[in-house]
């Protein structure tokens, strides 16, 4: 006798079929990589609180731009004090990162500072974000950034390599005067900062690109020389 198919049979059925169905659907939908959600909320909260500051910058288009919702910008970042938080300790953690793939302990301590302040020159020419971070933030005397617990951490490593140099070139009498390693970073900063930070008042003053390559190149070779015969005293 055959068995016939019941419409309780196919009610029992149909609830296994859908399971399946959006097991399938599950399995070929795109996981959700929270780690390179946050990174690209992050590199677009960058891009937008230095193109607008603090105060100009909307949520909205960071939401928009990143192609998140604004509920998920607060599950990673739980106000806009903390994201722009986030985001200057992202725009640091670039250059101590870069700072230490320097070997100060090895060679000619000249050759170890001239390679310092270089690469100090050419980040703060070339990063889109950092110079225009730093100035907002120091407009806002510094409010979010001294929440920072990770900051002075990030820049002990640097001030220890500085300090490894300055004795080295002094142990070996190439360097002449005694200056903190703290105060010297100072001095690197304001001679490879200045021309970035008022890029536009100076190419207007003088009538030509200051982010001109060919200039960059001429001005790196001037900072770097005035900053190591400082170092160098008498000698040179």
């Amino acid at each position: 006798m055959m068995k016939t198919t019941t419409p309780d049979s196919l009610a029992t059925d149909a609830p296994a079929k859908a399971r399946g169905s959006a097991r399938k659907a599950d399995s070929n939908r795109p996981k959700r990589n929270g780690a390179v959600t946050r990174q690209r909320i992050l590199d677009v909260a960058m891009s937008e609180f230095a193109d607008h500051g603090y105060s100009g910058s909307r949520i909205d288009r960071i939401s928009a731009s990143a192609g998140v919702n604004v509920g998920m910008i607060y599950h990673y970042f739980s106000n806009k004090d903390d994201l722009y938080l986030a985001a200057l300790e992202a725009c640091y953690k670039v250059i101590r990162d870069r700072e230490r793939t320097l070997d100060v302990n090895e060679g000619d301590p000249i050759s170890a500072m001239r390679q310092l302040i270089e690469l100090t020159f050419d980040f703060l020419s070339t990063d889109p974000y950092f110079v225009r971070l730093i100035m907002s933030e120091n407009l806002m005397m510094g409010r979010i950034a001294q929440r920072s617990a990770t900051i002075p951490v990030m820049t002990q490593p640097l001030l220890d390599s500085l300090r490894t140099i300055l004795k080295r070139g002094q142990a070996e009498r190439l360097f002449h005067k005694d200056i903190d390693a703290e105060n010297f970073y100072v001095s690197i900063l304001g001679l490879c900062f200045v021309h970035v930070s008022n890029r536009y008042t100076l190419s207007s003053m003088f009538q030509h690109d200051f982010a001109d390559p060919e200039w960059l190149k001429q001005r790196k070779g001037v900072v770097t020389d005035i900053l190591i015969s400082y170092l160098r005293g008498s000698e040179v």
